[in-house]
């Protein structure tokens, strides 16, 4: 299984994902051509998690861009209970269809960078948020070695949030919130303690607050 993420964090960190055509903002009437608005107005009305993941799938497959996506879930507040780019990070890699994979909106956050010619030269950046909603950057070092683009430790996260759950999420969490007074890498690992948390949420842990 391909269980690696991507730049998300220039997402959640991952975080500025990125016009919208046919699923806009505006009304019903200019949805039509796709049906976007429409699917994510049924998903916001779902009880049961697993119903609304559904039709929030349903709702990836019908929205032609990620600006779409956001736009319409940003319509119902709450909806997915933390941001989109978490969710999209979480879901095109995890989804049994295939299809999700290849949405608009999956493409904007897992999609890899394009290669650049040989003789431009890459900083890698990640870019978080941390516990009290501070965005920081992050650069490769010897104490936070980057996975890809990303830092190993985000990977981490979901890897465990996939094999062991709840527990080993909040394990994580905790480890890294345990850390936020240290003078080198306390923002740092207030941004990885921030992620683990919302990825407690969307696998439904209910934690408590943090922060």
């Amino acid at each position: 299984m391909n269980r690696s993420i991507p730049r998300s964090l220039a997402i959640l960190a991952v975080v500025a994902l990125p016009a919208l055509a046919a699923c806009t903002p505006g009304g019903d009437a200019d949805d039509a051509p796709t049906g976007c608005a429409e699917r994510v107005r049924i998903a916001s009305r779902a009880i049961e998690p697993d119903d609304q993941v559904r039709l929030l799938d349903d709702a990836l497959l019908a929205c032609n861009s990620y600006d779409a996506f956001r736009s319409q879930v940003g319509r119902y507040p709450g909806i997915i209970g933390y941001d989109v780019e978490t969710f999209l990070e979480l879901r095109c890699v995890r989804s049994d269809d295939e299809r999700i994979g290849t949405t608009a909106a999956c493409r904007a956050v897992v999609a890899p960078p394009t290669t650049p010619p040989p003789s431009a030269e890459i900083e890698l950046v990640f870019v978080g948020d941390t516990v009290d909603g501070r965005r920081i950057e992050i650069r490769p070092s010897a104490d936070v070695p980057f996975e890809g683009d990303i830092p190993a430790t985000v990977q981490q996260t979901v890897d465990i949030a996939v094999e062991s759950g709840c527990p080993g999420v909040l394990e994580q969490r905790d480890i890294w919130l345990a850390r936020i007074g240290e003078p080198d890498i306390g923002d740092i690992a207030s941004v990885f303690a921030r992620h683990a948390q919302n990825v407690a949420v969307y696998i439904g842990c209910e934690p408590d607050p943090i922060g």
